[in-house]
């Protein structure tokens, strides 16, 4: 329909990017965009953690000390002390820059990496097009950038030569200034509402997506399906749930994974570990519990020194479909130990569910979803998300608060997890039929019948 576009990245100049998954491609509208907009709204906030925090003398495991004749506290150093344990075995070799620089490149979030690149790609393209003597974007004074900036958004445009969507430029926008943070350039934060040297600039992108909003483009996202109640109760009728066999087996955990424990995408997945699952018994029953580790939402680094990670207890009714006999059966096939997810192998007469050594790769991690919905003959836009948007959307359906949906699905904020909850059709066929007209209903006619001469 005309002016009506999905928010989606530039698939063409998205692959022009080396190296960039194919699925990334497939699923950015899903995925990247999602967690990409998630991360930029938070990732100005990194270092909130720090201004709760306190060194205490008990914190701090000392005293204060001397320091050039500065009494700073009571803590007494021993020289020799110092001296003769400098060469403790608990410290490791000395380490290189090169070996600190790969520490944080690997801690780094992939999707906000080939956000930056997309960015920046685009608008070298841009600059080359214009074949003017256009400074380097990272040595641009206030005032060029401000200026050039302005004309990058007004021209820019898709390959097919369509206008981007409004939140499009916003994404391009967030991936030039983090361009801009890692080369040090700090001083230049063109999207900060106090930052008075960008006014104009920011009047001018006001504009500009506003403009496109009464052109009929929309911000609308792409977002992958819940498998509802029926669905779910469709793949156990149709046996794609089971523990017949390794593989129906590994299905079943994956699928519950996401449901029960809210893990995410592949990349959660890929790095799952069987001792981060325990099977329990307590006052009300027998129990999963999962201990998380990092993921998109928790890093574990400064600006999440407040927050912790997982740490679940899921009970579940006994019957056939008790979840704890399927993860216990699963995790003792695998030996309790070592990666969660290996390759299903073929039975014996000696043993039924059997798996090898061979972890499961990623791209076979990707496809999980998308193959347990269609052995069920699922309709819908099913990806590896719909997991954990299934988790939401079925504790929003039943009444659960915000706050134990965001404890399930990692969220910190309830922005986050609002978009994860999707209205059944039960519940939108209720809202449409308040909304309906009032039924014209037939009036009563309270004449006694006539009697036939």
């Amino acid at each position: 329909m005309d002016g009506e576009l999905d928010l989606k990245f530039d698939f063409d100049l998205l692959t022009e990017l080396a190296p960039i998954d194919e699925f990334l491609v497939n699923e950015i509208d899903d995925i990247t965009l999602s967690q990409v907009c998630e991360t930029l709204e938070c990732e100005n906030a990194a270092f909130e953690g720090l201004l709760d925090l306190s060194l205490t003398p008990d914190s701090a495991g000392c005293g204060a000390m001397d320091v050039d004749g500065i009494k700073t506290g009571a803590m007494d150093v021993d020289c020799k002390d110092s001296a003769s344990t400098s060469s403790d075995s608990r410290f490791d070799q000395p380490v290189s820059d090169d070996e600190i620089l790969k520490l944080i490149k690997d801690q780094e979030n992939v999707n906000t990496k080939n956000n930056t690149k997309w960015a920046m790609n685009l608008f070298e393209k841009w600059r080359a097009n214009r074949r003017e003597n256009i400074p380097d974007f990272k040595l641009m004074t206030t005032e060029q950038m401000s200026f050039w900036l302005g004309r990058f958004v007004m021209e820019a445009r898709k390959r097919d030569g369509t206008e981007y969507p409004p939140r499009s430029i916003y994404l391009i926008l967030c991936g030039l200034l983090r361009y801009l943070k890692d080369n040090g350039v700090y001083d230049k934060n063109f999207l900060d509402e106090n930052n008075g040297e960008f006014t104009d600039f920011r009047k001018l992108v006001d504009a500009r997506m506003k403009s496109l909003i009464d052109k009929g483009f929309r911000c609308s996202l792409k977002q992958a399906d819940p498998i509802l109640p029926k669905d779910e109760e469709t793949l156990w009728q149709k046996h794609v749930f089971g523990k017949e066999s390794a593989e129906q087996l590994q299905h079943t955990v994956f699928f519950y994974a996401c449901k029960v424990f809210g893990v995410r995408g592949y990349d959660e997945h890929h790095d799952l570990q069987c001792e981060q699952f325990t099977i329990g018994e307590d006052s009300a029953g027998r129990f999963i519990q999962f201990s998380g580790r990092a993921t998109k939402t928790y890093k574990g680094g400064l600006g999440h020194l407040n927050v912790q990670s997982k740490n679940l207890r899921h009970h579940s009714s006994p019957g056939d479909r008790c979840l704890v006999d399927y993860f216990e059966l699963y995790l003792g096939s695998l030996g309790n130990t070592g990666a969660f997810y290996r390759r299903p192998l073929p039975p014996t007469d000696e043993e039924q569910i059997r798996f090898g050594q061979q972890v499961v790769g990623v791209n076979k991690l990707k496809s999980f979803m998308k193959t347990i919905t269609q052995k069920g003959g699922l309709k819908g836009n099913f990806t590896n998300h719909s997991g954990k948007r299934t988790c939401a959307t079925q504790l929003y359906m039943n009444g659960v608060s915000e706050q134990e949906i965001m404890r399930r699905t990692g969220h910190r904020c309830e922005k986050s997890v609002k978009k994860y909850k999707r209205s059944s059709e039960q519940i939108e066929m209720d809202v449409s039929k308040i909304l309906d007209p009032p039924m014209n209903e037939p009036a009563c006619d309270t004449d006694p019948p006539r009697k036939k001469n």
